[in-house]
Parts: structure tokens; C-alpha cells; sequence
């Protein structure tokens, strides 16, 4: 892992005009000032406090909660700065080059949003620049750059971590995943506690796009889908935003997948699949993660799971999303064998980081539901092994997955803390 969170691709871009060119410059310029400041912050979370500490002081100040300050403790003493104050020489410089590019930006609306990204970094005013992104309506360039909550295990208590993505919008393949979300979420699905869920089906937007950049957080995890904001009243409220990311896919594909594959399945199964169809594959089951997440908007399930929370929550968008592709099936959208492909590049990714100890690395929490999900399919006969090949049944896969999936929504509708620990001891 570079020790630098910044990493840059260079995709085919769409025909632009002479000023957007400059605009995608001054983005990316202010893209590369996140790195330092998210080492930054990951140096100031390596020298905090304990989560006892903060919980018994969280009593008296509220503050130490929030996901946008830093906590400190000086003299014995217990304090918390704002980030926008805390990392104020940070954050000067990228506002001002938002500032640029939003001065001479041919989009009126993409100018304002990105006035009140930098003026979110100066000032705190987070919600706003959320609100305007999910409002924003489509246009080539893309961008984020705000600190995000909960997908940072090193900082406690879902302090948010700073990040930034640059690129271009993926026409078609925008166009195939809102196909997708018309299909899937326009579907009715009942919930186990219909009370206790959100529903924001009818306001998710989704995009696909071509990465430029990615700094910080991005960079670090090198997501290939994220499912925006995290904040549930702000969802509610206002709607969410799916993001699939070409380049970091196509990385997973080469650095993760295609190795483990090449290695645990046999040599006849693995010359039905092309690497076509393993990229498109893994594309579409992260497309269905994020989609599901849509459907498990459980509003207590944080705070009854607690640290456990987005293992649970994780794995069961990661199970749904396979059980809501076979719907698209039905509608012809995809082939039972693209399913197919779905499933081992999922499996290779899993036991790629069981193999790597990548689920016992603290930072990474949102990756551990990976040995349940293959441990169930093994239980379950689902997978089979015999010395070191694995062997699928894709129909008991599929039975098996309902199964996996009632459990883990119910531990989001209903579930305790002490429930979600026994459900994943039994796995891990």
C-alpha cells in the first residue's frame, strides 16, 4: 500500500470544451490536497483516545460525537475542535482552487455546488454541500470532496474522513445502472419491521463514472461503489446518491480477483468465463450492493448493533444484491451466466482477503461479513472444496443467499448487539 492515499488514472476522456478542461485541472489540483490531510488525520487517530474515554466524556459534551471534530486529550483534559478549524491550512488552499474552477465554470449550477463544497470545507457547513450534490443534475465532470462518515474504522465513532474523487461522467454505463434501479428499485419488498425501515426508493440517483482522481479515504480504500450520504435523516429527507467507479473496479479485477480465481477454481470451469465477464461481473455485484442498501434503511439498527453494525450491514446489501439480480433475470436484463459471474468474482474477492488477513486489519471493518459469506456457502454445500479447488452450485448458492439474507435483515430491523456478536462468531 502506497503511503500516500492519492492515486491517478488517466481514462479516456469525453470531448470537452477548453474551459472545462481547465475546471477538471483545478479539481484535481484540489483533489492531491486531501492526501496530507488525511494522513493527517490518520496520525491524530493513532495518538486518541480510547473508545471508553470518549463514551464516558461524551455525557458531559456532546460535541466529542460528532462526526466533524477532533478529540483531544491535553493536561488530562478532554477537548474537541471543529475540523474546519482544526485543519484550517489544510483546507484554505482546496477551497480556493474550488473557488477557481467554480469562477469560470460554464455550468452555473456545477459553479454554485462547488462554491459550497469550499465554503462546507472553511466553514463546517456539511449539510448544505450534501443537499446540493444530491440536488446537482447531471453533468460530465464530477467531483466530491468532503469528509465522509462511518467507512474509516481507525477513527471512533464514525468520525467522518476526508476524501476526494475527480473524473468524468461513464455515459452508457450511467445508462445501464439506472436501467437497473428502474428495474429493482420500482419493485415492492416488504419489510420485516415495515415501521423501523426508511424508505427512499423513489429518491436515489445513480451515476458510473471514469476516475481521474482519488485522494484520501478513496484512495486509501479504493472503493468501486459508494452509496451517499450516511447521515439516515439527510436521506430521508433529501434522497441518496449511488456512485460506481470504472478504474477501481478494473484495479480490483487485476490486483484481487483474477489471481484467486486462476487459482481455486478448475481449469475447465474457469475457460467458461471470460475477463470481460469478470469485470462486468464484479461491476454489477457492487451496482447490486449499493442498490440494496436502498431497501435496509433500518433507522435503529446503528444503535442496537454498535460496532457490529456495518459488518451486518455490509453483508446484507452484498447478499441482496444477488437475490434482487435475479429479478433482472426475469426482465431479461441480465443472463443467469452474468449472475454467474457475479457470484465467483464476489467469491474470489472474499477468499482473496481471507487469505491476505485483510478482515483482521481494524481498518477494515466494513469487509469482514467476506469469511461469513463464504463460510455459510461451504456449511451450506453450497461451495465445495477438495484440496485447494473450490467447486460451486450456483442453485444452492441461491437458496442458500435467501437464507443468509432473512438472517441478516432481521439482525438490522430487530436485532441486539449480543445477537449480531453470536451470528458472527459463529463464522469468523
Amino acid at each position: 500500500m502506497s503511503s500516500q492515499p492519492l492515486l491517478q488514472f488517466k481514462p479516456k476522456l469525453p470531448k470537452l470544451s477548453k474551459t472545462e478542461k481547465v475546471v477538471l485541472k483545478l479539481l484535481v489540483d484540489a483533489g492531491k490536497l486531501i492526501a496530507p490531510l488525511y494522513l493527517e488525520q490518520e496520525k491524530q487517530a493513532e495518538h486518541g483516545l480510547s473508545k471508553e474515554e470518549m463514551e464516558k466524556a461524551s455525557q458531559k459534551d456532546a460535541s466529542i460525537l460528532s462526526p466533524y471534530t477532533v478529540v483531544e486529550k491535553k493536561n488530562g483534559q478532554i477537548t474537541t475542535t471543529p475540523y474546519h478549524i482544526k485543519y484550517a491550512k489544510y483546507l484554505q488552499p482546496i477551497a480556493k482552487k474550488l473557488n477557481e474552477a467554480a469562477d469560470i465554470s460554464e455550468n452555473k449550477q456545477f459553479g454554485i455546488f462547488l462554491r459550497l463544497q469550499a465554503k462546507a470545507l472553511l466553514e463546517g457547513s456539511y449539510e448544505d454541500a450534501i443537499v446540493a450534490g444530491i440536488k446537482l443534475k447531471p453533468y460530465i465532470l464530477d467531483i466530491s470532496i468532503i469528509p465522509v462518515e462511518h467507512l474509516d474504522d481507525k477513527l471512533f465513532y464514525g468520525k467522518a474522513s476526508y476524501q476526494a474523487w475527480i473524473g468524468t461522467i461513464d455515459v452508457e454505463g450511467t445508462k445501464r445502472l439506472n436501467n437497473y434501479k428502474s428495474i429493482l428499485l420500482s419493485a415492492r419488498r416488504e419489510a420485516i419491521i415495515p415501521s423501523e425501515r426508511l424508505d427512499n426508493n423513489g429518491k436515489v440517483k445513480a451515476k458510473t463514472i471514469d476516475i481521474v482522481l482519488l485522494s484520501g479515504l478513496m484512495a486509501r480504500k479504493k472503493f468501486v461503489g459508494v452509496n451517499l450520504p450516511m447521515n439516515l435523516p439527510i436521506v430521508e429527507k433529501y434522497g441518496s446518491e449511488i456512485t460506481i467507479f470504472n478504474q477501481t473496479n478494473d484495479l480490483r479485477i487485476k490486483e484481487q480477483i483474477l489471481p484467486i480465481f486462476n487459482q481455486i477454481f478448475p481449469k475447465e470451469f474457469r475457460e467458461g468465463f471470460t475477463l470481460e465477464d469478470l469485470r462486468r461481473g464484479y461491476l454489477r455485484t457492487i451496482s447490486m450492493h449499493e442498490l440494496a442498501h436502498s431497501f435496509l434503511y433500518y433507522k435503529n439498527a446503528e444503535k442496537h448493533l454498535q460496532e457490529f453494525f456495518l459488518i451486518i450491514d455490509e453483508l446484507a446489501a452484498t447478499v441482496l444484491g444477488f437475490r434482487m439480480a435475479g429479478s433482472l433475470i426475469l426482465k431479461e436484463r441480465i443472463t443467469s451466466k452474468q449472475l454467474e459471474s457475479m457470484l465467483v468474482t464476489f467469491i474470489s474477492r472474499c477468499i482473496y482477503s481471507l487469505e491476505n488477513d485483510i478482515n483482521k486489519q481494524s481498518d477494515y471493518t466494513y469487509l469482514r461479513g467476506n469469511p461469513i459469506f463464504v463460510k455459510y456457502l461451504f456449511e451450506s454445500g453450497a461451495l465445495k472444496k477438495t484440496g485447494t479447488t473450490v467447486t460451486p452450485n450456483f442453485m444452492k448458492i441461491f437458496l442458500s443467499l435467501h437464507d443468509l439474507s432473512e438472517i441478516l435483515e432481521s439482525l438490522l430491523a430487530s436485532g441486539s448487539r449480543s445477537d449480531a456478536e453470536f451470528f458472527i462468531k459463529k463464522y469468523v
